[in-house]
C-alpha cells in the first residue's frame, strides 16, 4: 500500500504567510475557511504519521531510497 507518495504545498490565497505548524489554529484571521482546511490537513497528516509509527515502529520514513543498480556494461548505449 502506497500512501506517502504525494507532496502537498498548500497556501491560503488571502493569508499566504499562515503556517499551521508554527502559527496554530489561533492565528487564523476572520474565520477563514481555507486556513481552517489547511490546519485540518496538517492535523490529519500528524495523525497519519502517528498511526504509521504505531503500526510499524521500526519504519523510518527519512531513510533515502537505495540507489538504482549500475547498468550492465554489456548494454549498448544509444547516446555514445
Amino acid at each position: 500500500m502506497k500512501i506517502r507518495s504525494r507532496k502537498f504545498d498548500g497556501r491560503c490565497a488571502k493569508h499566504k504567510r499562515f503556517n499551521p505548524a508554527t502559527d496554530g489554529r489561533g492565528a487564523i484571521r476572520g474565520a477563514c475557511p481555507r486556513c481552517h482546511l489547511l490546519f485540518d490537513i496538517w492535523e490529519a497528516s500528524l495523525k497519519l504519521n502517528q498511526l504509521i509509527r504505531r503500526f510499524d515502529p521500526s519504519h523510518d520514513d527519512l531513510e533515502r531510497p537505495k540507489a538504482p543498480p549500475a547498468p550492465d556494461p554489456r548494454q549498448l548505449s544509444l547516446i555514445e
